[in-house]
């Protein structure tokens, strides 16, 4: 009876650790999934945040690539800019430099434009009564205008004189019958334009003696040509210049035309 007992309460004793060890176990097992329930639900939004934080980063990175292509787009748009601005004001400056000269050029061309020099004369002599040019003459009036071929810029005066020292109507006829031949033979024979040439007649005004045209420097006048008696009947040329036009010949040669 008493080992029935021990026998029976053995059992039950076997049982209970056996409930108990299951217990145990049970409630083990529930807490290591109680704990992997709660990591996972702390690590799910982790990882979602971590995403995004990716995304987010590659986003910002994207976005600071374009941002420096832009940059560096607008820089070299500015230098561009800064290059084509450089150059503007540099052709304003030689364009205001062309400017002022052109300026300072008309300026000297308004002060100089009634400014003549007298820079050679000539002389050619009549025969009493006549308004004809001699042979010598002519000749004198050829070489007078192989001086002006390709000149600019100037003018001839021409200046006629009667037979004697009385002014006559006769005599001032006469004298401006003689500026016209010679006008008129430089205009056909030499080529000279007649807006480079005025001619006028003074008559028995303004004579000249022999001691004066041997004296003359600048006058060009034919050996034997003039004597006491001749220097009334005269007609003298005078080349004027402008000092606001270059004068010097050009170096077409002498067959060109006058100008």
């Amino acid at each position: 009876m008493i080992q029935r007992r021990k026998t029976t309460m053995y059992k039950v004793l076997c049982v209970a650790l056996l409930m108990a060890f299951a217990v145990a176990f049970e409630s083990g097992c529930a807490t290591k999934k109680y704990v992997r329930n709660r990591v996972a639900e702390r690590v799910a939004p982790l990882e979602n945040r971590t995403g995004e934080l990716e995304e987010t980063s590659r986003r910002n990175t994207q976005q600071i690539g374009e941002l420096r292509t832009g940059i560096d787009d607008v820089r070299l748009r500015a230098d561009r800019a800064q290059s084509t601005a450089d150059n503007a004001s540099s052709s304003a400056e030689q364009a205001n430099t062309r400017v002022t000269g052109v300026e300072r050029n008309v300026e000297d061309l308004r002060a100089n434009l009634d400014k003549y020099s007298v820079q050679t004369t000539s002389m050619v002599f009549f025969k009493p009564g006549s308004a004809k040019l001699t042979s010598e003459a002519m000749a004198q009036l050829d070489q007078f205008a192989s001086q002006i071929t390709d000149r600019r810029g100037f003018v001839l005066e021409i200046v006629g004189y009667g037979d004697s020292g009385k002014a006559t109507r006769y005599n001032q006829s006469l004298a401006q019958l003689r500026a016209e031949a010679v006008q008129r033979y430089l205009a056909d024979k030499d080529n000279v334009p007649l807006m480079r040439m005025f001619a006028v007649g003074f008559g028995a005004s303004r004579p000249m003696t022999m001691q004066n045209a041997s004296t003359s420097s600048d006058s060009s006048i034919t050996t034997g040509a003039a004597n006491a008696s001749t220097m009334p009947r005269r007609v003298e040329i005078r080349l004027l210049t402008n000092a606001a036009v270059d004068t010097r010949p050009s170096s077409t040669g002498a067959s060109s035309q006058i100008r």
